[in-house]
């Protein structure tokens, strides 16, 4: 059992959508897709929520897929 496993434990799995990916490799979420938990400690959120806002960014989720995404390709 993961970690986490006990938070979906007797939730039925809802039909995979087709995800189309960006010209820069980053998917988009198609719509009715379920949404995966994550768990981040809420002070390190509002402290990247902060910074982005004040560099005049909209969207930590587009940062954290962005760093996900790199961190993949440096894998490679």
């Amino acid at each position: 059992m993961g970690r986490f496993d006990y938070l979906t434990e007797g939730q039925k799995a809802g039909k995979r959508r087709k995800v189309t990916p960006e010209p820069d490799g980053r998917r988009t979420q198609a719509a009715g897709e379920p949404l995966e938990p994550v768990y981040l400690r809420r002070e390190t959120v509002r402290a990247v929520w902060k910074q982005v806002k004040k560099d005049g960014g909209e969207s930590v989720s587009e940062l954290v897929e962005d760093l996900l995404l790199a961190w993949l390709r440096a894998r490679k």
